[in-house]
């Protein structure tokens, strides 16, 4: 019966600690407009050989940041479920989840698999 107890207390507690940390909407958003970035600059990094390349690059990074930010604020739908929470967007009539929130972090797709699907 101890056991029992301890188990029903442990799961409670992980539960509320999980209920506490929720990442919301503007975490979510931060995170997907940190990996664009990521994504943006190393792509857009890729075959810089002069300084006018460089700064086309940088200048192609920030106006694709600076949109694709704006995208991703009007398209991103977070739903929360108390301990966890997820992100999805939806184009073209599909809806596709693109992070998921558990004790105040967001998961996102890792920027190498963006990259393979872009190629």
């Amino acid at each position: 019966m101890k056991t029992a107890l301890y188990t029903l207390l442990v799961v409670i507690l992980l539960g509320g600690i999980c209920v506490v940390t929720c990442p919301d909407r503007t975490a979510h958003s931060e995170a997907l407009k940190n990996l664009l970035n990521k994504v943006l600059t190393t792509e857009l990094s890729k075959n810089v050989n002069t300084e006018e390349d460089a700064g086309w690059a940088m200048l192609g990074t920030m106006f694709g940041t600076g949109i694709g930010g704006l995208v991703i604020d009007n398209m991103l739908n977070v739903e929360n479920y108390f301990v966890c929470s997820i992100g999805t967007i939806t184009y073209d009539g599909e809806t596709r989840t693109v992070s998921v929130g558990l004790l105040g972090h967001v998961f996102t797709a890792d920027d190498e698999k963006i990259l393979q699907s872009f190629n």
